[in-house]
């Protein structure tokens, strides 16, 4: 049953004497988040020991925190044991490395979600990720209650909202400034837009949460106001990504718009041929990319996985227009 399970894993927590993280607060919450690919073997299960073997190079490679079982970790994929046998490996090999980890929630019910997050929260995420549930659209209402419930399960462990078009409602700025007075656990979001105009309006109207948000306008957004980024890039070449960032930060916007223009070039004139396969199959082919990645391309059905031939194509695109995403 889930309940033993969070119970070993409380107690093989303080055997282990794992040192507790500072909270993560809306004013820490920032950088280069890299997600983790969900690895399958050939018989179709759980790989852990390559879960474990990734998680520990990214650890390695200098970047902010990880996020898992989101879209691309395939949590809709997985039964309830397979997310806590996935979160458990994750935290474990995070935790003794002293990176943060970020474990999103999702089910298509109250309290599906509640059963991941409260097992998670035991585990030791360092936040929780909200996805709506996606099924039956929410009304705003309904969506309101369902994060103050996730806040009272998830307790001093924070939140951040992922504001993803699969949950069919999505927030506006008015409705984060609204939200954050009814749950002040909420330190984060991950916008689903590349639209810097509607991302600079969230971050100026509701400056107390830390917006986040993803490769194609990164530059724009960031100069409009985010604070970090949640990355496939970051899987496939950490040095590039963490590079990125920085020159951000740095305001050496010369360079940082040269990265965006190469990165947005890779997903117009490669991606787009991946176009109709999932999140999750795309970014496997994206973290395929670095040989120091196991997680294969298999993605379970019944959706498609992207080809060997998908990968060489990327390849050797990018060693002809973009060869420093492959320069680790």
């Amino acid at each position: 049953m889930w309940y033993c399970n969070v119970i070993l894993v409380c107690i093989n927590s303080k055997l282990r004497g794992f040192a507790m993280a500072k909270t993560l607060t809306s004013e820490s919450l920032r950088g280069v988040w890299a997600l983790v690919p969900t690895p399958w073997d050939a018989k179709d299960h759980l790989d852990e020991q390559v879960l474990r073997q990734d998680v520990g190079y990214l650890c390695s490679a200098g970047l902010t925190g990880l996020y898992t079982t989101a879209s691309s970790g395939e949590f809709f994929a997985m039964d309830d044991d397979e997310f806590f046998c996935l979160v458990s490996a994750v935290v474990d090999e995070a935790r003794s490395a002293g990176v943060p980890v970020q474990v999103c929630c999702s089910a298509p019910n109250t309290r599906g979600f509640l059963r991941r997050a409260e097992y998670a929260v035991e585990a030791g995420a360092d936040a929780i990720q909200v996805i709506l549930p996606y099924y039956i659209q929410l009304d705003l209402e309904e969506a309101f209650a369902f994060v103050e419930t996730a806040a009272r399960a998830c307790g001093d462990v924070p939140l951040v909202h992922y504001n993803t078009g699969y949950a069919k409602l999505t927030f506006e700025a008015e409705d984060y400034r609204s939200l954050k007075e009814r749950v002040p656990t909420l330190i984060g979001t991950k916008l689903p837009r590349d639209e810097p105009l509607w991302i600079s309006n969230v971050c100026r109207l509701v400056p107390d949460v830390s917006h986040f948000c993803g490769e194609y306008a990164f530059a724009a957004n960031f100069a409009g106001g985010v604070r970090g980024i949640y990355s496939w890039l970051a899987v496939t070449n950490p040095r590039l990504m963490v590079r990125w960032y920085e020159t951000c930060a740095g305001g050496d916007w010369n360079e940082a718009i040269r990265i965006q223009q190469l990165v947005n070039r890779f997903k117009l004139e490669v991606k787009t041929r991946w176009a109709g396969k999932s999140d999750a199959a795309v970014n496997k082919a994206d973290a395929a990319l670095n040989p120091n990645i196991h997680c294969a391309l298999r993605v379970r059905e019944p959706y498609r996985s992207c080809t060997e031939e998908d990968l060489d194509r990327a390849r050797s695109w990018a060693e002809h227009n973009f060869p420093e995403l492959l320069e680790l």
